[in-house]
């Protein structure tokens, strides 16, 4: 079984299961297979007992920003998610920083170099040894080896995304997957974990841009993520107001199909209520308390997206820091002992 930590025991999984009409018919997995949690998180599994914490976390490119979100809500920030281009390197002074001050690394590899050239599925599919686009693949898994902790590898976050993807189509993105994450085994990777991500719609829309159609595989993935937001009255959206809840059940439904695999969020926000102060900061308090209900225990990893990104607009202001009281239900989230966000000195 390919698990990061669970939530609950194994008997309350199944039960919970059961419990919302699933079938069970594989025979519960030892203690040993259930388990498995980074050095960091054994001091926080008696908080919740039965339980063990969700990793909280937010995106964050520096070490300035950590530093700004820890401060932010008093806490360290277990979970960090980084972007990075085809030809990104991974060992650098932020991350080897991040590593050793006990932060897990989330790194979204993106199938585009630094240049913009867009490096398609197919190319990377027919990638032999001894081809340059093979050698890129060594040279991560060289990266991700030397790294030396457990680290989160996803390839191509919301693949689904764009109406014209030049880097190929859903069935190319799936075998290209594969051979990634083919490449990484046979080159002696075993830290890492592979999360395929998609935006929160993916999972619910109803044409060929559906999950099912880019899914690689239970052997070739560990964990299920979901980008999912609140866009309000922000861009393109309908203007009607969505609890977190409603964005992610399909996601989640989804994940009932693979009851072995963790679910996470690798970006979740809402925007602002102009007419309504205070909703944003409602809806934070919503999202913490919907993943310590019966439904959810399959949800291991919640990273909020802190791009400071809102320019003063919040109607398109993603970050908590968009109202003091936003800010303050997040840091109730930091605190909040179902959560894995470790107390600073």
């Amino acid at each position: 079984m390919h698990s990061f930590f669970r939530r609950r025991s194994t008997a309350a999984f199944v039960a919970g299961l059961m419990a919302a009409g699933i079938g069970v018919a594989a025979q519960a997995p030892a203690a040993a297979e259930v388990t498995r949690q980074a050095p960091v998180m054994a001091q926080m599994t008696n908080e919740v007992p039965g339980a063990s914490p969700l990793m909280l976390g937010a995106a964050a490119g520096s070490k300035a920003q950590v530093l700004d979100h820890e401060a932010a809500i008093s806490h360290q920030l277990n979970g960090l998610r980084l972007y990075q281009p085809w030809d990104g390197t991974l060992n650098n002074s932020y991350t080897t920083w991040a590593r050793d001050t006990g932060h897990t690394l989330f790194v979204s590899i993106r199938s585009q170099r630094r240049n913009g050239t867009v490096v398609r599925y197919n190319d990377i599919i027919t990638a032999q040894p001894g081809d340059p686009l093979y050698a890129d693949m060594l040279r991560q898994a060289k990266e991700i080896k030397t790294f030396g902790e457990k680290i989160y590898i996803i390839y191509n976050h919301e693949p689904e995304a764009s109406q014209a993807n030049p880097m190929g189509s859903p069935s190319e993105f799936a075998a290209a997957w594969r051979k990634l994450v083919s490449v990484y085994r046979k080159a002696g990777v075993t830290n890492a974990e592979y999360v395929l991500t998609m935006t929160a719609w993916g999972f619910k829309r109803k044409d060929d841009r559906n999950v099912r159609y880019y899914y690689p595989g239970d052997d070739y993935v560990d964990h299920i993520a979901a980008d999912g937001y609140n866009w309000y009255r922000c861009r393109k959206s309908t203007g009607q107001w969505g609890e977190l809840q409603t964005i992610i059940e399909a996601q989640r439904v989804f994940g009932t199909e693979h009851p072995d695999k963790g679910l996470m969020l690798m970006e979740w926000s809402s925007t602002e209520d102009v007419d309504r102060p205070g909703r944003k900061a409602e809806w934070i308090a919503n999202a913490a308390d919907l993943f310590t209900q019966p439904g959810y225990e399959q949800y291991n990893t919640i990273l909020q997206w802190g791009g400071r990104n809102f320019s003063g607009n919040l109607a398109c202001g993603f970050d908590y820091t968009t109202s003091k009281s936003a800010t303050q239900a997040f840091r109730d989230m930091a605190h909040n002992p179902s959560y894995s966000a470790v107390s600073l000195p």
